[in-house]
């Protein structure tokens, strides 16, 4: 790790400390080195991380070691014993608050680009129930959503998904354990007259319900002011595939006063023309896009999962949505989710901003016959990496990477707080009615380790890199080849030496390396660069990140 330069003064913690450091990349990590002493943390926003002590030093670059993770606002102790001093880790509950629309780079299409154009990496966690309550047993309770933004916060994520799940009850969600839920609020009221098949009043589907866009809107509103982009589902699609039941799903005959029928399955996305279900949803996506259109950091996605016979409703919506947009102050992307069992070429041809594709490592190029022809490429574990829980955290991390250098993004299918022990997926801490109240440390690295790709994506030049899959020998490599300041991120999935082909220039270009099981960065000198095939050694066993620049 570099020695940090002179940051922000003490103001956010009492008690005896030292020196300030600040990391050049953001203000939201600020350190402090502390000599045994004890530290309270007194300004709430302000999470301790964890506590580090430096074991060696040489040069400018320190190899540390972690004493210890902390969580919430509490006193942390540094090791009194240690040779060097001992620093805290501090991560922040606020961001700065975003400002425009995403919009897709003309110059780079792997990437979206904010207002002043610089390329933004969109990486983070994303559950089930961050926007409608779950629960088992008639009893939904509601996630501690400021705890979620800060748990995204403090792994410095910047992108999730907000669901929204079309059944008020599912059946066999394969958690191991009770796998009915019930779910709330929906977006139309439940009048009656009359009883739905899951036991509550009838819909009116000509009555929206205004406390569902008024949560929707709160969320997104707090997902802003932290700097976190929101995808948003109007609709799921793959709910319907498999997990129906008793429901009382709005669109069929017995769940409505309307005298609209879905048919049963997936009658409600399945169509090839406009009926009077599209009508009702059509309402109901204006809507949404009302409640959020003045909102900069929306990005849309039609459903995810939805089956094959889907795909005239899918650019249905897809065309709805930039249709309905164009009449409004802000535009802002439209996605579309993997369909069902099938591959990605619908997607890619598709008339998307964006694709969550079912390829686990997304391809260097995402591009078709659609409008824009390449997409921005959001790879979600939920449809390419199902079962990740049952691989070593290693090879998680090869996932991550190993898309992050083939110039695409990633998104993570956290379990967080819904209990889910089949197959050792989701052990989270106390579950009641299915719903837990702390996370399974399980993926504690992968969360921290999408921040580390988004750090570097933001020190980078990112819009002038190029993934490339013969630069390095691991077949790894997100490169810039300017003459002037070139810039070269190599991922090794196994560690070992490898080569780097660094013609093109003659910089002299600094060494650092990330250990992406510690999260620790060392400086290992320089290279001049020209060489063909340069040779590097990570100095730790296992997966390793290079960056040259």
């Amino acid at each position: 790790m570099n020695k940090r330069k002179r940051g922000k003064s003490s103001e956010i913690v009492t008690g005896s400390s030292g020196n300030w450091f600040g990391e050049a990349w953001t203000s939201r990590r600020p350190w402090t080195i502390v000599t045994g002493v004890l530290i309270i943390v007194v300004l709430a926003g302000v999470v301790p991380v964890a506590v580090y002590r430096s074991m060696a030093a040489t040069g400018s670059a320190y190899v540390e070691s972690e004493l210890g993770s902390v969580t919430g606002a509490a006193a942390v102790v540094a090791d009194s014993t240690a040779s060097n001093a001992a620093y805290v880790h501090f991560g922040t509950t606020g961001g700065t608050a975003i400002t425009t629309p995403l919009k897709q780079s003309t110059q780079n299409p792997h990437y979206f680009v904010d207002g002043n154009g610089k390329a933004v990496l969109l990486t983070g966690s994303h559950t089930w129930n961050t926007f409608q309550d779950w629960g088992n047993n008639g009893t939904t309770q509601t996630l501690d959503f400021t705890a979620y933004v800060n748990m995204m916060l403090a792994n410095s994520q910047n992108f999730t998904l907000l669901w929204t799940t079309e059944l008020p009850r599912f059946c066999n969600l394969p958690t191991g354990a009770d796998g009915t839920y019930d779910v709330t609020p929906m977006p139309w009221q439940r009048t009656g007259p009359g009883t739905a098949t899951d036991g509550k009043p009838k819909f009116d589907l000509t009555k929206l319900n205004q406390a569902f866009f008024d949560r929707l809107r709160a969320r997104v509103q707090q997902l802003n002011a932290a700097g976190i982009y929101a995808g948003v589902y109007p609709f799921t699609g793959e709910w319907l595939n498999v997990f129906r039941c008793a429901d009382g799903y709005p669109f069929s005959g017995a769940n409505n006063i309307n005298g609209i029928n879905d048919g049963g399955g997936s009658g409600s996305i399945d169509m090839t023309s406009p009926n009077a279900i599209t009508a009702v949803q059509d309402t109901y996506v204006e809507k949404m896009v009302d409640t959020l259109n003045d909102l900069p950091n929306v990005l849309w996605a039609t459903s995810e999962e939805s089956d094959f016979g889907s795909q005239w409703w899918n650019t249905h919506q897809m065309d709805h949505i930039h249709a309905y947009e164009a009449t409004k102050p802000l535009q802002h992307p439209v996605g579309y989710g993997a369909l069902n069992g099938e591959g990605d070429a619908a997607a890619y041809s598709s008339h998307a901003d964006w694709v969550a594709p079912y390829a686990r490592t997304s391809p260097i190029s995402s591009c078709g016959t659609g409008t824009p022809a390449c997409k921005v490429n959001i790879n979600d574990s939920d449809h390419t990496y199902f079962g990740m829980w049952n691989d070593s955290v290693q090879a998680n991390r090869n996932y991550l990477w190993d898309n992050f250098t083939n110039g695409n993004q990633v998104i993570f299918m956290d379990p967080y707080l819904v209990y889910y022990p089949r197959e050792n997926r989701n052990n989270c801490g106390s579950p009641v009615q299915g719903i837990c109240s702390s996370p399974d440390s399980r993926y504690a690295n992968f969360r921290a380790n999408m921040g580390y790709t988004r750090q570097y994506a933001d020190r980078m030049n990112l819009i002038a890199t190029t993934p490339s899959d013969s630069r390095a020998s691991t077949g790894n490599a997100l490169v810039n080849t300017s003459a002037t300041n070139p810039e070269y991120l190599v991922y090794s999935d196994n560690g070992g030496a490898f080569t780097v082909n660094l013609s093109g220039s003659s910089k002299v270009l600094t060494v650092e390396w990330l250990n992406p099981s510690t999260g620790i960065k060392t400086s290992s000198g320089t290279v001049t660069a020209g060489s063909g095939s340069q040779s590097f050694t990570p100095p730790f066993s296992g997966d390793a990140v290079l960056y040259l620049h």
